[in-house]
């Protein structure tokens, strides 16, 4: 049973690196096209240092989730991770390139983000609270990653919901610029606070469990 689950942990944990690889791969070849392809020196310094910070935010999910599933936990959410950041990176890279101002193509690039970073906080909190023993460390660790979720859902009705009174996506800018729905923009707020206060709560609930001598 124990060989059958730890194969199964490596099958997974070799398909993230294989499809982590190829997304890094695809955004390194788009970034060295559109660096070379840039008119001028600053423009083409510009494209590089753009599309790199791209990789950079899309590989801190990358690298939460290959250590997910190194662990053997949270495997499910964490490939999911690497696919959305994997295709937020190409998705953007390719825009930054060809310079595309597609609505739709804006609305998928920012949902790729959205979820990319709030994969980023959920992967994260199961990296360094792992399993939560007292009843208060597990409840602010369930209420994090339910607030992560939540968050989640409402930026996504605020990108779906971006230009439908007429105004454009851009691609480089505020995703939600175009929404008429201020309320859900200010839940938006309002959560991104409960659950930061959550995460470091969690956090520091579960190395107090830590520091406690076993009985």
């Amino acid at each position: 049973m124990e060989t059958g689950a730890t194969d199964r942990e490596r099958s997974r944990l070799e398909l993230g690196v294989f499809v982590a690889l190829v997304g890094l791969a695809v955004a390194a070849l788009i970034g060295f096209i559109a660096v070379f392809d840039a008119d001028g020196v600053a423009g083409a310094f510009g494209t590089g240092f753009g599309i790199s910070l791209v990789i950079a935010l899309g590989g801190a999910t990358l690298a939460s989730a290959l250590a997910c599933l190194a662990r053997g936990t949270a495997e499910l959410p964490a490939l999911a991770g690497i696919a959305v950041s994997v295709l937020a990176m190409d998705l953007l890279a390719l825009a930054i390139w060809l310079d595309i101002e597609s609505e739709a193509y804006g609305k998928l690039t920012a949902l790729a983000f959205v979820w990319s970073f709030f994969g980023l906080v959920c992967l994260g909190l199961v990296l360094v609270v792992r399993r939560p023993v007292t009843n208060v460390a597990r409840a602010l660790y369930v209420a994090a990653l339910m607030a992560a979720v939540w968050a989640g859902v409402i930026a996504t009705a605020l990108v779906l919901s971006a230009g439908d009174d007429g105004v454009g996506v851009e691609i480089a800018t505020v995703p939600f610029a175009g929404s008429a729905d201020e309320d859900l923009l200010r839940l938006l707020g309002a959560f991104l606070v409960l659950l930061a206060s959550l995460w470091f709560a969690a956090l520091a609930a579960s190395r107090l469990e830590r520091s406690q001598p076993v009985s």
